[in-house]
């Protein structure tokens, strides 16, 4: 018991002692170190302070007295001075005060001390400033009053005013130094600061040597970059939170953030060798986050920002082709942003600068960290926007899209789902490509034969696919199966060993030498031209170990649905074209080009020999024993597509075809009988 209340005294003494290092911050006759060592000493111990019995007691004594020091007292804008230093560790721990009820009799005060320190701090205590608006509101949520509303006009008057700052944000300035800090005129200086600026002062050592010391003049809040980048935030929670009350402000706003959005710094400052990097930085993560509350309230206000939408796009090209290389998190977020745009109806706005997009230097950006992290989630926004798009794309921009996703069918550092995604948007621009084809033949241009030479580079594109399916894929997973199996009771597969000695069997009948093709296997003759130059230290590992037989499949059957569609637009082409001669539809190299399909397809169908999961009965793995008929409905589907790519083809072609692989099928069927159904 003696040592319990022992206990609660020293407690109730420390807090005593709390208590008076408030009163003395709010000494007007105290010294300003002595102040700051007062505010570091409850700045470190604020913890404990909060979780003890006396803590309703101190917030009582500590609020009124940490308003009254910021209400009365000037910002100042040395990060070195102790008085700055007091006035943020007081923001600081009103930050850090539980948001319950006992404060809550203080919020109101609290916040509207906060708005008026908007318009005066400098940026490092406006930083906490909005940190507490934000707390403050998403805990207590008050009532829409007028400050409310003064705030959001107080930040839609600094976005009217960034332009009018352009020049003095990026004009290289020369390094400030001078003998004493009372040389500067500060509020000069203050009036073209937008970041944080060294300083550099002489000073003497005690022994009279020289030296020079450094300073820190903290920009004021209305002027900083820094707080640019999270008002946005903070006006989407006003909107959230006062939705009605505010539908004006939101609207007024949105022409002055698109306005925002197309700034960029002059020809002349980015050419300048002193042109300051990190100043850029800090602008372009402004200009993003005001894109992101744009993409948050983009359908709501769709109309009001369709007036605009011209802007827009420009601004968001131009994002995309000056945001640093060297910063990632920037581009993902504009990148992120872009994408919810783009999944409105506005994404036609986009048509006319497509070959832009198309352009990986200024969809992903020069940098090698960007081009590696950052290629999934541009690509799959990049095929959302064509997919959604694809009816008004020219014929040449479908011809970069072939191109452009093509090349990601065959990138192994891509995952499984990109390259799905790839094959499908190839699979869904099959029918625009012979429109547009026929489209802009009807106007004289000579665009059919282009139509045509797509559909067999796709179909060309799709074939490889195959080849590197039975080649590479799916001997990974035979092994894979080969591992599970080991765990498990011993069981010596026929149908295992007589895949995989078919699929390691590349030269097996019919001996099919690869002919010259139409179209430049794209991702053969890419890679060579690129790896020809470069070495291979630091490339990322190929992602085919981590193929599941899951993906393989859903790979499969994309491309069995691609090939299919292609054909038979290809033939539909050559009916509808005078160029038919003979009977036959298809030349020799386009032939060469199906007899491969027979060979790497048939290979590649054995996908569906191995099981997804294991049963209670049959571990994870081949099947145990040949079966006679399709082992799931989804194959039996696939092999009917597959089936369904040969029935359009003339007589001709279709007996050149099968006259030269019909000894390869038959040995396929023995292998894997559901290959009949072929």
């Amino acid at each position: 018991m003696a040592a319990s209340q022992s206990g609660m005294a020293d407690s109730v003494t420390q807090m005593n002692t709390y208590q008076s290092y408030v009163t003395m911050i709010g000494d007007p006759g105290a010294k300003d170190e002595s102040k700051l060592q007062a505010a570091q000493e409850l700045s470190e111990n604020f913890e404990i302070i909060v979780l003890s019995p006396q803590y309703p007691a101190f917030l009582e004594h500590s609020v009124r007295i940490f308003i009254d020091i910021l209400q009365k007292g000037k910002p100042h804008f040395i990060s070195e001075h102790n008085v700055h230093q007091v006035r943020k560790l007081l923001l600081e721990m009103m930050y850090r005060m539980p948001p319950n009820e006992l404060l809550k009799p203080h919020v109101e005060t609290i916040l509207s001390l906060c708005m008026k320190l908007l318009e005066l701090e400098n940026e490092q205590n406006v930083l906490v400033c909005l940190r507490l608006i934000i707390e403050l509101h998403k805990h207590f949520r008050p009532a829409y009053n007028q400050e409310i509303q003064h705030f959001l006009q107080f930040v839609r008057s600094i976005y009217q005013n960034l332009p009018d700052h352009m020049n003095k944000i990026f004009e290289p300035k020369d390094p400030i130094k001078v003998k004493d800090l009372s040389e500067l005129n500060i509020e000069a200086l203050l009036s073209i600061t937008y970041t944080s600026l060294p300083i550099q002062v002489d000073k003497k050592l005690p022994d009279g040597r020289p030296t020079t010391e450094t300073c820190t003049l903290i920009p004021k809040g209305i002027l900083s970059l820094k707080v640019l980048q999270e008002l946005p935030i903070i006006v989407v929670l006003m909107y959230q939170l006062y939705k009605q009350n505010v539908q004006q402000e939101v609207t007024d706003y949105i022409p002055i953030i698109i306005g925002t959005i197309t700034l960029k710094p002059a020809e002349d400052h980015r050419a300048n060798p002193n042109f300051n990097k990190e100043v850029f930085v800090d602008f372009m993560g402004a200009q993003i986050k005001t894109l992101s509350f744009l993409a948050y309230i983009i359908r709501i206000y769709q109309q009001v920002v369709g007036e605009h939408s011209q802007l827009m796009v420009e601004g968001i090209l131009g994002m995309l082709t000056l945001c640093p290389m060297e910063v990632t998190h920037l581009r993902k977020e504009l990148l992120i942003a872009a994408r919810h745009i783009l999944a409105t109806d506005l994404r036609i706005k986009f048509v006319p600068f497509m070959d832009k997009l198309f352009d990986e230097s200024v969809l992903l950006g020069r940098g090698w960290t960007t081009h590696e992290s950052l290629r999934p989630l541009a690509y799959s926004t990049l095929g959302d926007l064509v997919h959604h798009v694809r009816q008004h794309l020219p014929m040449s921009d479908l011809a970069k899209a072939v191109h452009l996703f093509s090349n990601n069918v065959h990138d192994e550092t891509l995952p499984t789902s990109i390259q799905i995604i790839s094959c499908k948007l190839l699979l869904n621009l099959v029918d625009c490509i012979r429109q547009r084809s026929e489209s802009e033949a009807s106007q004289g241009q000579d665009s059919v034969r282009t139509g045509q030479d797509l559909l067999m580079r796709m179909l060309e594109v799709f074939v490889i696919k195959f080849k590197t399916i039975a080649k590479l894929q799916l001997p990974i997973l035979i092994q894979k199966s080969k591992a599970q199996q080991a765990t498990a009771p011993a069981q010596t597969s026929a149908t295992t060993q007589s895949i995989a000695d078919s699929v390691k069997t590349e030269d097996g009948k019919p001996s099919i030498t690869s002919p010259p093709t139409i179209i430049e296997p794209l991702a053969t003759a890419k890679t060579e031209e690129r790896d020809a130059g470069k070495s291979k230290f630091g490339f990322p590992p190929s992602l085919a170990s981590s193929y599941t037989v899951a993906d393989c499949r859903s790979l499969v059957k994309t491309l069995v649905c691609g090939v299919k569609a292609i054909t038979w637009r290809c033939a539909s082409f050559k009916q509808s074209s005078s160029s038919v001669e003979g009977g036959k539809l298809f030349t020799a190299k386009e032939t060469e080009v199906f007899i491969r399909l027979v060979k790497w397809a048939m290979q590649a169908l054995d996908i569906y020999t191995l099981s997804i999961t294991p049963t209670a009965a049959q571990p994870t793995g081949l099947r145990q024993a040949p079966q006679q008929t399709v082992r799931t409905k989804e194959e039996k589907e696939v092999l009917e597509h597959f089936s369904g790519v040969f029935s359009v083809l003339d007589p001709h072609t279709f007996r050149e075809i099968f006259s030269t692989t019909i000894e390869y099928m038959v040995e396929r069927i023995a292998h894997n009988f559901a290959l009949q159904i072929v």
